[in-house]
């Protein structure tokens, strides 16, 4: 039998994906008008977490969030799957949701892609779920059941008697196959604290592409100017009249220059990364 993380939640996701990418598209359309509505002052933090599960596996990452918005970004880290001995990077952040407890939910890949599944495994992804209070990440999980990992990695795959390869995974939403995959609630600890003295991976983003490409992004603007208007984290250029911003919608990078046609220049952690702000 086939374990898919989109057992348990495809046909929520699909009617979800739909309705988030009409409402993206819509603000899409009025990004230009963002600078006339007084969009407000930002204020995200970069967190911490490390969760910890029953087999001693740990993800440690980082994340940016808005407790005046609840947007979170760039969810990403490394998962030490100890029993396999495989330290692997997550680096998408996909998917968030509330999760009608307080609470939200974000859920990051290693592949630019929520397709994985074990028995058998199908692409070699990684996927990691956080959970955290919405209004002080720090309080940490409002529902520790959306807590959980699956390691489809190539060396972290345990071969059965009938010679199938399965992922290592610890998932509350479903039943264990045979230990050490873990079914029921296995998770140690979710530990989330502030960050200190990090600014945010989206500001530290704006600031290299102000450094880097003043032709597109100038007069610098600075931590001080970044604003908000959710779903977006930007900065406005009033000396080119262009804007780039980050969506938490699909924590993607749009840049909308003085022609007024705005560009989706693909998931933030591919700029992230060549900027060295990961």
């Amino acid at each position: 039998m086939s374990i898919k993380r989109s057992d348990y939640s495809l046909r929520f996701n699909f009617l979800f994906y739909e309705v988030q990418m009409k409402i993206l598209k819509a603000i899409i359309l009025l990004f230009p008008l963002f600078f006339f509505l007084k969009p407000v002052q930002a204020a995200p933090i970069r967190y911490q977490v490390e969760l910890v599960f029953f087999d001693n596996s740990i993800f440690y990452g980082t994340f940016d969030y808005d407790i005046a918005t609840q947007q979170i970004s760039n969810l990403q880290g490394l998962l030490d799957d100890t029993l396999m001995g495989t330290i692997e990077p997550v680096r998408y952040q996909l998917e968030t949701m509330l999760d009608n407890k307080g609470g939200i939910t974000a859920v990051a890949y290693n592949m630019n892609t929520t397709e994985i599944a074990t028995s058998p495994n199908i692409n070699n992804n990684i996927y990691v779920a956080i959970n955290f209070d919405a209004q002080d990440p720090t309080l940490g999980p409002t529902d520790t059941e959306q807590l959980g990992y699956m390691d489809c990695n190539s060396l972290a795959l345990m071969q059965d008697n009938k010679g199938i390869r399965h992922c290592m995974y610890h998932l509350s939403w479903h039943d264990p196959v045979y230990f050490p995959m873990g079914g029921e609630n296995l998770i140690l600890s979710e530990t989330i604290r502030v960050a200190e003295g990090d600014m945010t991976h989206s500001d530290c983003l704006f600031d290299w592409a102000e450094n880097n490409f003043a032709g597109l992004f100038s007069p610098v603007q600075g931590v001080a100017n970044s604003q908000t208007f959710p779903p977006y984290y930007f900065r406005y250029y009033s000396g080119t009249n262009a804007y780039v911003g980050i969506s938490s919608m699909d924590n993607h990078i749009y840049y909308l220059p003085a022609s007024g046609e705005i560009m989706d220049v693909g998931h933030a952690y591919d700029w992230l990364e060549q900027a060295g702000c990961n």
